[in-house]
């Protein structure tokens, strides 16, 4: 019971946060995250599909540094955690599901908001594309060091290079024209 009552009192104070610092793209950029992470990853067939690089770069891009790094703490980590423990193991047909991921992931995350701070006066293409090249290095990087029989999985690579560009690419505008709201 007093877990719950944890869990409400963050969730609460989490949604507090996205409420203060307004405006359409912290909450369109939180909704994709609590998607991909409390529902698409319950089913997700297709490896390399996710959305929180492309939700960072908005966040980033929007409101800044601070808020950005408060992004990637509270979003990809706290929220879905809560959520996920109020759904359970409902509906999972991913067999590499999990309810709270908390790894070298997250440092990389945090990284990566620096790096788009940086080069925010690029367009978000090849921010995008810098972001994919960076995230994928130094978590296989991580995998190789940390395994001694590390295999990369070139097709989740291939598959969220693709993704992710043809998103950031197909609807360039739409970014843009929320970026600018």
């Amino acid at each position: 019971m007093k877990v719950e009552i944890y869990y409400l009192l963050i969730l609460s104070l989490s949604i507090l946060f996205i409420y203060f610092v307004r405006g359409p793209v912290i909450i369109f950029a939180s909704l994709m995250v609590i998607f991909e992470k409390c529902f698409f990853s319950r089913i997700n067939v297709i490896p390399g599909i996710e959305f929180t690089s492309l939700a960072t770069l908005l966040v980033v891009l929007k409101y800044g540094v601070t808020t950005g790094i408060l992004f990637v703490i509270f979003l990809p980590l706290i929220i879905p955690t809560i959520i996920n423990n109020f759904i359970g193991e409902k509906f999972v047909l991913n067999k590499d599901f999990v309810m709270m991921t908390i790894g070298f992931g997250n440092l990389v995350d945090i990284l990566c908001v620096f790096i788009i701070y940086f080069l925010r006066n690029f367009d978000i293409f090849w921010i995008m594309l810098i972001i994919l090249i960076s995230k994928h290095t130094l978590n296989n990087l991580a995998g190789k060091l940390k395994e001694t029989n590390f295999v990369m999985d070139y097709i989740e690579i291939a598959v969220g290079f693709l993704f992710n560009l043809f998103i950031v690419y197909f609807f360039h505008s739409f970014w843009l024209s929320l970026l600018a709201v």
